[in-house]
């Protein structure tokens, strides 16, 4: 691959989101993950961010989970 075919097929965006994308579903802290690219606000790491749908399922999954586990468990009050 020529140099020029590289830096078109990889620019530093796309290797910027592929960073991202690996620290988000490698388990780091999206703080961390944000101050390590340099943005002012978590949305803009969100923009940036390509995780795979069966993260998005694992993460909504998990989530999900506690709030009915939270919701069962006994002494709650409505």
């Amino acid at each position: 691959m020529t140099r020029s075919a590289w830096t078109r097929r990889w620019s530093s965006t796309r290797c910027a989101r592929s960073y991202i994308t690996h620290l988000i579903e490698d388990g780091y802290d999206p703080l961390f993950v944000q101050q390590q690219v340099g943005h002012e606000y978590a949305s803009t790491t969100a923009i940036c961010t390509c995780v795979s749908s069966d993260f998005r399922t694992r993460t909504l999954r998990r989530a999900l989970d506690a709030t009915v586990e939270a919701a069962m468990r006994p002494g709650r009050t409505s």
